[in-house]
């Protein structure tokens, strides 16, 4: 196997032309160099545990798919067609998630994943959470306050005779 001497300097290919034995002896040495090379490589192979293996060969893979990710997304992202389309889903999902963030009634506390009985609970407040759209219309309804006792007294003073608290 000639080796290709277009790349050196001229003094070094006088050099080389000047010496034939060491051409000749170059050249038959660089397949014995490549081959201990290729035998390192594989021992160094050999050495590592399967699992050491396996996880280089998932890191490769990882890095190629981020790779080929990248490439397409900046191929289609040039596309102004995709990214119109794109952007529209982007604000009709975030639309839907802010609807049903869920929110305290109380101290308006979100919801940091707590449950009780399978359902979304505010710890602080002991209550159940509910969505922010729901929230906003219990704060439009009007707020209706009563006497805890008032109907059963109003019964009491209608009928005297029923009432135990009275001696008469």
């Amino acid at each position: 196997m000639p080796i290709d001497l277009s790349n050196l300097t001229q003094q070094k290919r006088a050099f080389l032309k000047a010496n034939p034995e060491l051409l000749r002896s170059l050249e038959r040495e660089i397949p014995n160099q490549i081959q201990r090379a290729n035998t390192r490589k594989k021992k160094m192979i050999k050495g590592k545990s399967k699992l050491q293996r396996s996880l280089e060969d998932v890191d490769c893979r990882v890095a190629e798919a981020k790779h080929k990710a990248d490439k397409l997304r900046r191929k289609y992202m040039m596309d102004p067609n995709l990214r119109e389309i794109n952007e529209k889903y982007q604000r009709r999902l975030q639309k839907s998630e802010s609807a049903s963030a869920l929110v305290c009634p109380k101290c308006k506390g979100s919801d940091h994943g707590n449950k009780m009985n399978g359902r979304p609970w505010c710890m602080k407040c002991n209550t159940a959470l509910n969505p922010a759209n729901i929230l906003e219309k219990w704060k439009k309804l009007p707020e209706i306050e009563f006497a805890r006792n008032a109907l059963k007294d109003e019964l009491h003073r209608l009928n005297p005779g029923l009432n135990p608290r009275t001696d008469e």
